[in-house]
């Protein structure tokens, strides 16, 4: 949906079959997940059964029956979420927030570069830039639950290279640059307070 991220994710369109969560960069509740796929048929050999229960279904029915193409025989009707979304705000608002999400990671990793002690593990990329101040596991792990205390931003950590690194992901489209600085100011006193 984004060009930045299309030239990122070349050579996609090769696949057979791609998963996506639309919670993340599609502003989406949980549950409500995405395959696409190349070959539908696939799918459908895949999943379809055809017990004695449901043969009526199968000799009457000639269209699309969801209950072929996955795991679960019923289903909600959780896409309504989505659909409803790209109704209501057209795919440029989505292009745009995505974007913006690149930017503010961006901003994120220069904050971060122009403070001494941090390192950046991972930079920033697809709206997640990783990090770390020290060389100490556990002082990140202290850094993370002064942030949660603090609750002025959510940050988490993970494990990159080996090492904790902490993890900042910028899709909220309502973030400001404003809020990514004074995150990074606060981040960098409560690391300095540790």
């Amino acid at each position: 949906m984004s060009e930045r991220g299309r030239a990122l994710l070349q050579g996609l369109e090769r696949a057979d079959s791609i998963t996506l969560d639309p919670h993340k960069w599609l502003f989406q509740s949980f549950e409500c997940g995405c395959v696409l796929v190349r070959d539908a048929l696939l799918l459908k050999s895949a999943f379809q059964i055809k017990p004695d229960y449901l043969r009526d279904v199968h000799r009457v029915l000639e269209e699309f029956n969801p209950c072929d193409y996955g795991v679960q025989l019923t289903r909600s009707f959780r896409a309504l979420k989505l659909w409803l979304s790209l109704e209501t705000f057209g795919l440029a608002a989505f292009r745009e927030a995505i974007g913006r999400g690149f930017e503010l990671a961006e901003l994120a990793e220069r904050e971060l570069r122009a403070r001494a002690g941090w390192e950046i593990l991972s930079p920033a990329q697809m709206a997640t830039v990783c990090f770390r101040f020290g060389s100490d596991d556990e002082l990140q792990t202290r850094i993370v639950d002064a942030m949660l205390r603090d609750c002025f931003a959510l940050l988490a950590s993970t494990t990159l290279q080996g090492v904790t690194a902490l993890r900042l992901c910028t899709i909220n489209p309502r973030t400001s640059e404003e809020d990514i600085i004074n995150t990074i100011e606060r981040l960098d006193g409560l690391a300095r307070q540790l």
